[in-house]
């Protein structure tokens, strides 16, 4: 019987203070043989996440003007919405912190898993992964009566819980076996699960300063609470063959079903195959015994994809909140879209792998992948009250390549040292736009405006159309600024097709500006150990992007915003003071009025980073006389550096959640990334 237990603790105090978060962590996991042909391997683990955010908002810490002071002169602090105040949010960071304002949440996670294998025959196994997995989340707001939140409700309290449940079970049968120089391996398999979340708010205000619990609340302000659900099968079968084991063949078939999909389009049928040769155990190389490996391998196939959201093919009413001549009522929340179907992506790749003296490797991958009905949330006219609709749009190509290098520099008993790096380039391109339905019935294939993640009004777009990158900005090109006048200046296009130069914002017309997705990107990591003494590093890097920061629209505005703080310029940027200045940055002025910080190319911003993504230290004791088999204890650090020359936050900005493409777009709030460091005992037995 062999069995294995962790246990963590962390801790952290967030970049904004007043943030802290606690996690708790435990996991054991055992392996059972009963009988020589029956495997048990049950696993259950556990955590808890503790969040206590006293903070204040984030935007109000940008915005506060450093001659706002919070104290008046008496020495108390200066009240919400004072004459005293320039600054946009009109309230005191310190008076709220004094009220005590705070939300906070815990989250209780649970997995279960009763994993087995039966060996039927020495060929033949059987085996059976099943797992459950339970995460309860609680929230609580406390929103005092005297805060600046609080005054117009006479103080809030919130109460909100998530419960979700999820359950997967895999059932494989699993054939291996030897046939002389002919081997082959396959596997039969059925894969289920299923996701249930539960939702529950409730809202209430008008109550003492001092209490929070929801029942003190005198008015009930909101109720609600849904049930989603979702469910996905397949049927599995992969086989693999080789002889004399160099040459190496590969085939799978795969049948997925989802709940997702209307019954027109519930099932997709994906495959793949591949070959490989071992160049290295032919016999014109055998003399070459500097070669370690020389591996040539080849695939095509396909995978499918579904939409994030879980019911994008019904016809949806809403409900909610919706009153009609004193009862209730139902709006169109959603149209049906019975052909919505599978997203597929078709993808050939070819590569090679090289090792050599023992301590030197390469491996080289070559990838061009074809992916047709693009599944997209389309923004459509809001004449019936729905704005956006899923839809299978059309067909993108993304081709490229990725290059790893590693060397084991120094390998002696004592000493070990080496050095792994890897580079990819990825183009990215939309082949072709489906024709869809306009709002006066007729049917185009016409380019698709996307607004940025963050639907914030003024802020540079997206566009998808055929021949440009799908993450490609549209909109209004910076031109610099008037040496003369220092007036801003934008690019239109005149009546001959010319680029030309305009003072007027609403003359320049939108044109596609770059693209998010960087030219090159990868990493690299190196190991150095002495003995049982270890130390790790990894980097990450990207080059070629493009990062639209909005915040600078309202925080390096020109004079535009005179409520709110403005950056300093960087280096190299230069503000134009008088006639003949060569500068970046327009004449400022008192509530300028030019639209100088309107949306354009001018916020671009080259995404080029490189991060020390983590750095680790570890020692690894030898116990084995205590029947320990192995106890490492290690401390590492995160984020620990980041060089770019970005003047944002963060080169690196999160994924969206309902379009799947990069945002691209860095928010007016964005909170500084934080360093990690954490400290791990690890013990098998």
């Amino acid at each position: 019987m062999k069995t294995y237990f962790s246990a963590g603790y962390y801790n952290e105090d967030g970049s904004i203070r007043g943030y802290k978060y606690n996690r708790y962590n435990a996991r054991f996991r055992m392996e059972y043989k009963p009988f020589d042909r029956l495997t048990i391997k049950p696993m259950i683990s556990g955590s808890r996440k503790d969040i206590r955010d006293a903070s204040y908002s984030i935007t109000a810490m940008y915005s506060n003007l450093p001659w706002d002071s919070p104290y008046m002169p008496d020495g108390s602090l200066t009240p919400h919405r004072s004459s005293t105040w320039v600054n946009a949010q009109n309230t005191n960071y310190l008076l709220d912190l004094s009220y005590g304002n705070y939300s906070k949440s815990r989250t209780n996670s649970y997995m279960a898993n009763f994993d087995f294998d039966v060996r039927i025959m020495d060929w033949l196994t059987f085996s059976s992964v099943n797992n459950y997995l339970y995460d309860g989340y609680t929230y609580h707001v406390y929103t005092d009566p005297r805060s600046s939140g609080g005054t117009s409700s006479d103080g809030r309290i919130q109460e909100q819980s998530k419960n979700t449940e999820r359950r997967y079970t895999n059932q494989l049968l699993r054939f291996n076996k030897d046939f002389g120089k002919h081997s082959v391996n396959a596997i039969l398999g059925y894969e289920f699960s299923d996701y249930t979340y539960k939702y529950v708010n409730a809202q209430g205000t008008n109550f003492v300063s001092g209490f929070d619990e929801l029942d003190v609340t005198a008015t009930p302000e909101q109720t609600k609470g849904y049930t989603n659900q979702s469910a996905v099968q397949s049927l599995i079968f992969n086989a693999n063959y080789a002889y004399a084991d160099k040459y190496l063949g590969q085939v799978s078939f795969r049948r997925d079903g989802a709940s997702n999909f209307g019954p027109k389009a519930q099932y997709g049928n994906f495959f793949s195959v591949s070959g490989g040769w071992l160049l290295n155990k032919e016999a014109f190389l055998q003399k070459a015994t500097w070669m370690d490996l020389l591996k040539l391998r080849a695939s095509y196939g396909s995978t499918g994809n579904r939409p994030s959201s879980l019911y994008p093919q019904y016809g949806l009413y809403s409900l909610t909140n919706i009153k009609y001549n004193g009862g209730f009522g139902i709006l169109i929340s959603q149209p049906a879209n019975d052909n919505l179907t599978w997203e597929k992506t078709y993808t050939l790749g070819i590569g090679v792998d090289f090792r050599f003296l023992r301590r030197f490797r390469m491996s080289f991958d070559y990838y061009d992948k074809n992916t047709s009905n693009i599944l997209l949330q389309k923004p459509i006219s809001g004449l019936t009250g729905v704005t956006n609709l899923w839809q299978n749009i059309g067909e993108m190509s993304n081709r490229g390549f990725e290059v790893v290098l590693g060397a084991d520099i120094i390998s002696t008993r004592d000493w070990f040292w080496s050095i792994d790096a890897n580079l990819g380039y990825n183009r990215n391109r939309i082949e072709k736009l489906y024709a869809t339905r306009n709002a006066d019935g007729t049917m185009s294939a016409t380019p698709k405006i996307i607004p940025s993640f963050y639907n914030i009004a003024g802020s540079m777009n997206r566009i998808l159309t055929p021949g440009q990158s799908a993450t490609s900005y549209y909109g209004r090109e910076w031109a610099g600024v008037n040496p003369e006048t220092g007036a801003p200046q934008w690019y239109k296009t005149d009546a001959d097709g010319k680029r030309v130069v305009t003072e007027k914002y609403a003359e320049a017309d939108e044109v596609i500006l770059g693209d998010y997705s960087p030219k090159v990107f990868g990493g690299f990591n190196t190991t150095l150990k002495w003995k049982k003494l270890e130390l790790d590093a990894q980097f990450g890097y990207a080059l070629g992007g493009k990062i639209y920061n909005y915040s600078r629209q309202e925080y390096d505005s020109d004079g535009t915003y005179t409520d709110r703080n403005q950056m300093k310029l960087k280096d190299g940027w230069v503000r134009w003071q008088k006639p003949g200045d060569i500068a970046t940055h327009p004449v400022a002025s008192y509530n300028n009025k030019s639209k100088s910080n309107s949306a354009s190319s001018r916020y671009l911003e080259n995404g080029d980073y490189l991060k020390l993504r983590t750095l680790t230290l570890s020692y690894n004791f030898d116990l084995t006389k205590y029947k320990i088999q192995n106890l490492r204890l290690s401390f590492t650090g995160e984020n620990l550096l980041t060089f770019t020359g970005y003047s944002g936050v963060d080169p690196e900005i999160p994924t969206s959640g309902d379009n799947r493409l990069v945002s691209g777009v860095a928010g007016p709030s964005v909170r500084p990334t934080t360093k990690k460091f954490t400290f791990t005992l690890n013990f098998t037995y």
